[in-house]
């Protein structure tokens, strides 16, 4: 079944994306960094609709607006953003923040107060659905809250803003942990209308936390909008199973107005296959076959102020695959021809993101300028898409499945990176994309970024984990040390039920030790002392370098990290430049006088935990290229970016076809 109505015409957009924009869309983008290749934003983040501190719409203005928030706290000014909430259902009534949070005029509401009251514009007559619960403890399922509470905000804040508000949902997925979902069929803020139905849909229909047997049903009838709800396999294998036929849903229904990115992948240890926690390979794989334009990556941790005396940045455990973070990323993305790399082996189309998992500051109120446990979204982490000249919600997902992305911490690097490669004339092809060369060609690959004069940490201190090494780093000035560009051999993709399609996983460090992609190699590492530098008003410093490698008989793709962190950094990095694992960076002492309280300590001596951890220890990761020899058949990649033109130009004639018999 292929999308019609509002659904065509949002397809028809993104198909039309280079067109001349009108007066009208000129004015809606006037507020963005129309300068930057680039916009910034975030897909994953929390408020007290379900497990989040602070209300739907304060999360919004504290990542959107500019200046400092009427409530005290910096605002973080980011181009677009996803609200990414859990499944599930909620008590609290979420126009308001929890006590917790410590804002002026907020205290923890429940929905058994505010029942019949028009709050912000927004009136909650019931709670609908199944019953679930009483009194204090009565809880609305997460479809009606996505429906009458998030996107309405949206709504309410998208012609204030201009910025692009999406309304998205962090899917409890059967059998496994969480997936970061967006589904954009009838999202039409900007003129304060359309709805969030489809989201909520795919919410009620396959989140493993939301139990309701009911849904919304037609005016006063008992008859369901959503009818035939599978309300029971929800773990282990059949679990998967029913996680697969939700992608296939999306892929069938919404297949370039969604996407599915599992989160914090390896935070629960490897698949149970009687349980719901983890994911293996061949789950990644799985995916990617049924959605094939709606599963195309995953996500990086968040969390990013969690890490103590012990591990636990990103909230991993010891019991996470890998055994904590690596660099703040987890080991599936973190290791040279780890979990990615293998995908990447079989020239999928599967990229990586970052996001912030906001939920609170921990020991810190929502306007504390110091966390121990997460950023707000746009504070620390930015996920980069391509400034499309019309940008909207759908440009967003356009962006994100070309694999032309970028994640960035600590604002390490800012809005204007170019990688991109070439073999002869001016054929230039950059993230995502698919460079057809001959075997022995010289293929240029270029590199450029800003290195900004600040980013938003609240200290100025040097970076402790580099002081034993003698360098002088303060911490809210980003200094890139080198890029690595990380190389695999691409042998084809592996067919299901093949040897090697599934990969036995295991908990622990011992998870870190698993090769995927045994060709996976730093190729080339450049010291940021051998780039071109030329100096820019503020304080930036803009990078540059040209390389070349020489292409062979079998295709393969290049992929970039960078970081703040020499080779070879004791407690941080081993002697090839990759991060170890980030517990380390506890050993570390802070001993400088401005090292903030809230750090943990031994015998007195505070170490380098929670948010300075995640200052000192800085990177970011750029989307692969691909490279493959003329005459060689086209890799997944390739088909599937066809696949995702092929709908966008059906969609467009189905747009035209319908107007053309009105």
């Amino acid at each position: 079944m292929f999308p019609t109505s509002k659904t065509i015409l949002l397809t028809a957009a993104s198909a039309t994306l280079a067109l001349t924009q009108s007066a009208v869309a000129e004015e809606w983008g006037k507020d963005r960094h129309k300068g930057n290749p680039y916009v910034a934003g975030d897909m994953h983040n929390h408020n007290t609709c379900t497990d989040g501190s602070v209300a739907a719409g304060y999360s919004i203005d504290r990542a959107v607006g500019r200046g400092v928030a009427p409530a005290g706290g910096n605002n973080f000014d980011l181009d677009w953003f996803t609200l990414g909430n859990h499944g599930g259902s909620g008590n609290r009534d979420c126009r308001f923040s929890d006590t917790s949070a410590n804002l002026p005029g907020q205290t923890t509401t429940t929905w058994d107060q505010t029942l019949g009251k028009t709050i912000d514009g927004i009136t909650v007559t019931s709670l609908k659905g199944t019953p679930n619960g009483t009194g204090s403890n009565a809880k609305m399922w997460r479809w009606q809250s996505i429906q009458e509470i998030e996107y309405p905000v949206i709504a309410n804040r998208t012609p204030v803003y201009k910025k692009v508000l999406i309304e998205g949902l962090e899917w409890i997925a059967p059998g496994h942990e969480h997936v970061d979902v967006a589904v954009i069929t009838g999202q039409n803020p900007r003129d304060e209308g359309g709805n969030a139905d489809k989201m909520a849909e795919f919410e009620y229909r396959f989140d493993r936390a939301d139990t309701d047997a009911i849904g919304p049903v037609f005016g006063n009838s008992q008859n369901q909008v959503w009818p035939g709800k599978d309300n029971v396999n929800n773990s282990g294998t059949a679990g998967h199973q029913k996680s697969l036929a939700a992608i296939a849903w999306l892929q069938s229904h919404h297949p370039l107005q969604s996407y599915v990115i599992p989160t914090h992948t390896e935070r629960q240890g490897p698949f149970d296959p009687s349980g719901s926690k983890g994911y293996n390979i061949e789950h990644f794989r799985d995916f990617n076959n049924a959605g094939p334009t709606v599963a195309f990556g995953i996500e990086s941790p968040g969390h990013f102020a969690e890490g103590g005396l012990s591990g636990g940045s990103g909230s991993y455990g010891t019991g996470a695959v890998g055994g904590g973070t690596y660099g703040m990323s987890g080991i599936y993305t973190a290791k040279v021809g780890g979990l990615w790399d293998g995908m990447l082996g079989e020239g999928r189309n599967f990229f990586i993101y970052v996001s912030s998992d906001w939920h609170s500051r921990g020991a810190g109120g929502a306007r504390d300028s110091f966390t121990t446990a997460d950023f707000i979204p746009g504070e620390y982490t930015k996920l980069y898409v391509p400034n499309a000249g019309r940008f909207a919600a759908q440009s967003v997902i356009d962006g994100m499945r070309s694999g032309n992305s970028y994640s960035v911490n600590a604002d390490l690097i800012g809005p204007d990176l170019v990688f991109r490669a070439k073999a002869r004339g001016d054929d230039w092809k950059t993230m995502g994309e698919t460079l057809v060369v001959r075997p022995g060609d010289r293929v240029t690959v270029e590199m450029e970024m800003t290195v900004p004069a600040k980013n938003n940490s609240p200290y100025s201190f040097n970076n402790p984990l580099l002081v034993p090494i003698g360098t002088k780093q303060p911490l809210n000035k980003p200094s890139l040390d080198h890029v690595d560009l990380i190389t695999g051999n691409i042998t084809g993709v592996i067919a299901p039920g093949a040897a090697g399609y599934a990969v036995p996983n295991a908990a622990g460090t011992a998870g870190a030790s698993i090769v995927y992609n045994p060709t996976a190699t730093i190729a080339q590492q450049i010291p940021a002392t051998k780039m071109h530098r030329e100096h820019r008003d503020g304080g930036a410093v803009r990078l540059r370098f040209t390389t070349t490698f020489t292409a062979g008989n079998s295709p393969f793709y290049i992929r970039a990290r960078g970081t703040n962190i020499p080779v070879g950094t004791p407690n941080v990095s081993d002697s090839a430049g990759n991060p170890l694992l980030d517990a380390n960076n506890a050993l570390v002492s802070c001993t400088d006088p401005a090292c903030p309280a809230h750090l943990e300590a031994v015998a007195g001596v505070k170490k380098v935990t929670h948010d300075v951890q995640a200052y000192s220890n800085a990177w970011f990761y750029a989307n692969p290229i691909f490279v493959r020899p003329e005459g060689s058949p086209k890799l997944l990649v390739e088909t599937n970016a066809d696949l995702a033109r092929r709908l966008g130009q059906r969609a467009e004639h189905d747009h035209h076809h319908h107007h053309d018999n009105d």
